[in-house]
């Protein structure tokens, strides 16, 4: 549902930035978004995948602060068991019996947290470019499934996608502006601005599926 030339700004946005920068945008990205997954799987406790997921997210951000104790070495090893654990998370979601929004919204925000993890781990701009537009796809389904409500009609909303949208260029402007000395600083300010921005999903995810009791 985004336009050509949208599409073509989260490209060149990935192509032109720093690698670190456009990891750190990735990982923005995948974190606004991972709130799905862990909302499902409250809902659903034989997926079980999210914590390490999450985990893995927090250490890339503490490397890429250059935070004290923060190891590459030592972070890639959690960052390969979170995209394995992940991706059978993905098979078991795929293979139950019931597919219905729950199960696409979680497939999707899973797919969009391996791919930020796989940004930091392997090819950083294409994993990057992934991660975005995977995460803008969790609003599209999401405004296909409310299309049919009595408000709306049929018609799909772009609301929800633009200001996602907006929130993606927002943080590739400010990574592309910032000056070396303050790379860190917005590192910071970008990570805990997308935790911030993720409450949304998880809070609309929970209304879906509410959380398992005990």
């Amino acid at each position: 549902m985004l336009a050509k030339g949208e599409i073509d700004q989260i490209k060149t946005a990935c192509d032109e930035l720093g690698s670190k920068r456009v990891i750190a945008l990735s990982v923005a990205a995948g974190s606004r978004v991972l709130p799905a997954y862990q909302a499902y799987s409250e809902a659903r406790r034989q997926v079980r995948g999210h914590g390490l997921v999450h985990d893995g997210m927090v250490g890339i951000w503490r490397v890429l602060r250059a935070r004290p104790r923060a190891s590459a070495a030592e972070i890639a090893p959690l960052i390969v068991e979170a995209i394995r654990r992940a991706e059978a998370d993905f098979k078991l979601i795929n293979e139950t019996e019931e597919q219905t929004l729950p199960e696409e919204l979680a497939a999707q925000s899973i797919t969009a947290a391996t791919h930020a993890l796989r940004a930091y781990l392997e090819e950083p701009r294409m994993n990057a470019f992934h991660t975005l537009a995977v995460a803008l796809e969790i609003d599209v389904v999401w405004a296909e499934s409310e299309a049919d409500g009595p408000n709306l009609e049929g018609v799909v909303s772009r609301s929800h996608l633009l200001a996602h949208y907006g929130q993606q260029m927002r943080d590739a402007a400010a990574l592309a502006a910032v000056e070396e000395a303050e790379e860190k600083r917005l590192f910071r300010d970008i990570a805990m601005r997308a935790e911030r921005e993720g409450l949304p999903y998880l809070l609309r995810m929970r209304d879906l599926v509410p959380p398992a009791a005990g």
